[in-house]
């Protein structure tokens, strides 16, 4: 974890800093920023990304050092990546300053989700200040989304984040393993893993604990629990890891909601898909209209009663297009065949 206190220290010119994608979806608050600027003494410290100029801590400092007349602040400089940058800058406005709302921290786990999949939800819990629930439940939403099927890689600046930061969709697999606040990896795949390493116990009984580790690509520890779970007849997966990987209840028409998200990874596996522009739009657009079974209660929540109409109004007229683009899809698919 990066300490803020321990950045270097220098005076930057304010012409100079951009104070675009912040956490706050909201953007400034001009009042927050004329309390700061009628507040006794110096300003202290904002935080910039040295790379991009771009302010993660402190953007209403900036206004209002400009509001004093002030052409210069002081600065702690930051040169790590653009995306841990944006991570640095959801941490410290969570722990000081104006709060970030509900919504904002929301969102930006989602970008985190996408910017660095291999976190766990208790990680990007912690940076954002949300429940480890709560995270997983944005990962479960954000899994449609094409970036989010990526391992981790050398990271880039993105080429044309949208208005929450989303990356453009990679054709990189789905990461295999997530980091731990403890710097620890741990296989995404964990219930799968202990199943092949208790089928692996029973025939090969003589095989070493280092050996059915190595196969089932789990650690030794882990190793030992499912000889033991399997000595005593239980089953080699944890009650947590069984619960988790438990198929999610059907709808009334018999189809699993995740159905949907299988298909999107299917298409992402599509190198006539994945390989092409058009291919990675589609799967980007696809994405972000995905509804699942378990948003609904959410999104019907969130539309104030004297605005209901207006929102049934257009969901209807979604499904409208949906149901034409169905159509003309198994048209397609008919003449194909």
């Amino acid at each position: 974890m990066i300490d803020i206190e321990h950045l270097p220290t220098e005076t930057v010119p304010l012409d100079v800093l951009r104070t675009t994608q912040t956490p706050r979806l909201s953007g400034r608050n001009d009042e927050h920023a004329r309390v700061l600027r009628e507040a006794p003494g110096p300003l202290p410290p904002i935080v910039v990304h040295r790379a991009t100029m771009r302010v993660i801590d402190g953007a209403h400092r900036v206004h209002a050092a400009r509001l004093r007349g002030a052409r210069e602040i002081l600065a702690r400089m930051f040169d790590g990546d653009e995306r841990d940058a944006f991570v640095l800058a959801v941490r410290a406005n969570v722990t000081h300053g104006l709060p970030l709302t509900l919504a904002d921290r929301t969102g930006a786990a989602a970008r985190i989700v996408r910017s660095h999949p291999h976190w766990s939800d208790r990680a990007i819990a912690a940076e954002t200040g949300l429940s480890e629930h709560t995270v997983a439940g944005v990962r479960r939403r954000s899994t449609a989304r094409a970036s989010q099927l990526n391992t981790p890689r050398t990271p880039r600046t993105p080429d044309a984040p949208d208005a929450t930061g989303a990356d453009p969709a990679d054709d990189l697999p789905q990461p295999t393993a997530r980091l731990g606040r403890d710097g620890r990896l741990r296989p995404t795949d964990g219930a799968r893993r202990r199943t092949l390493a208790g089928r692996l116990f029973a025939e090969r009984p003589d095989a070493t604990l280092r050996e059915i580790a190595g196969l089932a690509g789990i650690s030794p520890a882990t190793a030992r629990d499912v000889r033991l779970r399997v000595s005593r007849g239980e089953d080699p997966v944890t009650p947590r890891q069984r619960s988790a990987a438990r198929p999610a209840a059907t709808d009334a028409d018999g189809s699993a909601p995740a159905v949907s998200v299988a298909i999107i990874e299917q298409l992402t596996k599509d190198p006539s898909i994945r390989l092409s522009d058009a291919g990675r739009s589609l799967l980007s657009w696809l994405g972000a209209h995905l509804v699942q079974p378990d948003d609904c209660a959410e999104v019907i929540a969130r539309v104030p009663p004297h605005r209901s109409d207006q929102v049934a109004l257009l969901a209807r007229a979604c499904a409208q297009n949906w149901h034409h683009i169905a159509h003309r899809l198994e048209e397609c698919a008919a003449t194909a065949k």
